[in-house]
């Protein structure tokens, strides 16, 4: 009998042919090419739908429970709600409906130009909705940092080739700012156009009983629409389709557009499914019965907050309870009062929860655990949260490993599981469900032996097809087919465990937020007073232990520059740069005047050298840059 993958059973997440948690063993090897422990991802259908996949047709809702939770209002959707919601809205949203919006068919990948939908907003109960009414209505969304300024929000719009927006009330100043840049005709530096319809603006308002503002039509006026129409039962379609763009860095400059597969949002969903029913069976509990409550502040628009927060909704029962921003009280109140289980976070929370005197204030004893992802977690970081969690046995906190391109390729894995050893504090643990690596010089190509640190290369369901209409920076990624260079440098051990050294690329994680050298750089040399002639950007060491860096310049000043003296010139660029990107992306770890830059003979930047310069000095100096 063939495997039933939308069988409302736990054993449709792993398939028949599954290694088993206890009496499987994983056998280390020394073949370049190494797999999973916990073995391939089960044949799913080749047109699967997202939407599909989480709510199989022919299966029904399990018990009304809070899916969604604001923990500053209390304002809740249930699973129910969700589901009526989501499928009204879709309606609304199908360009073969009645269409009020007059929307268009989406693309099915970037050979094609159509509808895409942006979604520009903060963290909120009804954004999962919305994308799944998109893939519902198979209508292609693509996702905004709503920390963008009005400059940044213009390029992703034209990167995205957005056409219609949801936008939250709160953030419709951006937009207006934005769209007063015009079209982009006059910007070299792509072909791509601004093509957002102001006509096509949605706006996510906190209040349901408004239907429009500032002119637009408001969410909960739509989803009102959807509920008086009719279903129109269709096979809905998936698979290789394009079903969402991510908004990346990649490996240089201001923000691509990454394409994300119906394909690979599903197996990214499954990783995290295979992985929870593998470690239950492990320790002999029946899986996906245990209800979870999650703490929710991983940005929705992110692919670590897609998992948890869109990707898996209705695979498993839990509750989420979203904070309208960070704040570390309302956290650790949240916790003690809606008694969470899971804290899933990044590393200076993980650092400002266990290092905070408040902790000692709450209740923490639901917590059955907390994880760690989107930038590295040093080991002292997650020992110590470990420390203040009284459920945690001792063990420190585990932090998984991916990229906007990949959203999960390794973690560590539950103490015994497949015979696997530990995977400390330090390493990135093994790769997961259905992914295959390689440890590659950059340089030459070629795979190194085991034991020598090299570039990561992954491949399997859940890595890009590539970036949006940008066949160059796809190039860049996939030296050969199918294979995803990470930029990062790891080691593979005797055990296959991964170690994370350092990334090649030049990107700066800041607070687990991606910054891309170039832009910033670019920035300060865009200045319209021309002060430098050179600029060199690179994350620098915060002094604080928590993984996070700070973004320093080192700038070569023009004549004009030189006229003005290095404090002006520092004061400006930095006024400069605070009016142009986000916070994030803003020259924490100062600015200084050098008369020259090191560049290899091609002109390469050779930022790490700068670095190394400034940390050495830093030691020599014995001091810290806090």
């Amino acid at each position: 009998m063939p495997h039933d993958f939308l069988k409302p059973h736990w054993s449709r997440f792993i398939g028949p042919r599954a290694p088993d948690p206890v009496k499987s063993v994983y056998k280390p090897h020394s073949e370049h090419l190494f797999s999973s422990p916990y073995g391939p991802f089960p044949e799913s259908p080749p047109d699967l739908n997202i939407h599909e996949f989480c709510f199989p047709p022919e299966n029904p809702l399990p018990e009304d429970y809070p899916l969604f939770v604001n923990a500053l209002t209390d304002e809740t959707v249930t699973l129910h709600q969700f589901y009526a919601r989501a499928c009204a809205l879709a309606r609304v949203f199908r360009h073969d409906g009645p269409n009020p919006l007059g929307l268009g068919k989406s693309p099915v990948n970037d050979k094609e130009d159509g509808e895409i939908l942006g979604l520009f907003s903060k963290n909120h109960i009804h954004y999962p909705m919305v994308a799944h009414a998109c893939f519902r209505a198979e209508l292609v969304f693509g996702g905004i940092s709503p920390a963008s300024t009005p400059f940044e929000l213009w390029w992703v719009l034209r990167k995205m080739q957005i056409t219609s927006l949801m936008c939250h009330e709160s953030l419709l100043p951006v937009v207006v700012e934005a769209l007063k840049l015009g079209s982009g005709e006059n910007d070299k530096s792509t072909p791509l156009r601004l093509l957002l319809d102001p006509k096509k603006i949605i706006v996510l308002s906190d209040n349901p009983e408004h239907d429009r503002i500032s002119g637009h039509p408001t969410l909960e006026s739509l989803v009102r629409y959807g509920t008086t129409l009719s279903e129109v039962p269709r096979k809905l379609l998936g698979g290789d389709r394009m079903a969402y763009l991510f908004q990346s860095s990649g490996t240089s400059g201001l923000p691509k557009a990454m394409m994300i597969s119906h394909k690979n949002g599903i197996h990214s969903g499954l990783q995290s499914m295979i992985t929870a029913v593998q470690g239950s069976r492990l320790m002999g509990i029946e899986p996906l019965s245990i209800p979870s409550r999650l703490l929710g502040v991983i940005p929705m628009y992110h692919s670590y907050g897609m998992i948890l927060w869109i990707l898996r909704i209705n695979l498993l029962q839990s509750s989420s309870y979203l904070l309208p921003k960070w704040d570390v009280e309302l956290a650790l109140k949240s916790i003690e009062k809606y008694q969470l289980t899971v804290l899933p976070l990044v590393p200076p929370l993980v650092r400002q929860i266990a290092q905070s005197p408040l902790t000692e204030k709450y209740d923490l004893s639901s917590v059955t655990g907390a994880m760690s992802g989107a930038a590295y977690l040093p080991p002292d970081v997650a020992h110590s949260l470990a420390k203040k969690l009284p459920s945690s046995s001792g063990l420190p906190i585990p932090s998984g490993y991916g990229l906007s391109e990949a959203a999960s390729i390794a973690s560590p894995a539950p103490p015994g599981l497949f015979g696997l050893e530990y995977a400390p504090p330090g390493t990135i643990g093994y790769l997961l469900p259905g992914m295959e690596g390689r440890v590659v010089d950059p340089d030459t190509l070629q795979e190194v032996p085991k034991g020598q640190k090299g570039e990561l290369w992954a491949r399997g369901n859940v890595v890009t097809p590539g970036y949006f209409k940008d066949p160059k920076a796809t190039a860049e990624i996939f030296t050969e087919p199918g294979w995803l260079r990470t930029g990062d440098l790891v080691l593979r051990d005797e055990h296959d465990r991964l170690h994370y050294l350092d990334r090649l690329k030049e990107m700066i994680k800041v607070k687990g937020l991606q910054v891309a050298a170039t832009e910033v750089e670019d920035t300060l040399l865009d200045h319209p007073e021309a002060l430098v002639r050179d600029a060199c950007v690179a994350g620098v060491d915060n002094g604080r232990g928590d993984g996070s860096l700070f973004v320093r310049a080192w700038v070569v000043l023009s004549q004009d520059g030189i006229k003005q003296g290095e404090e002006v010139v520092a004061q400006k660029l930095d006024e400069f740069v605070k009016q142009r990107l986000s916070r994030h992306k803003w020259i924490t770890g100062g600015i200084e005047a050098v008369d020259s830059l090191p560049r290899t003979p091609s002109g390469k930047m050779l930022r790490r050298e700068m670095r190394d310069r400034y940390h050495a000095r830093i030691k020599a100096e014995g001091k810290s840059k806090l």
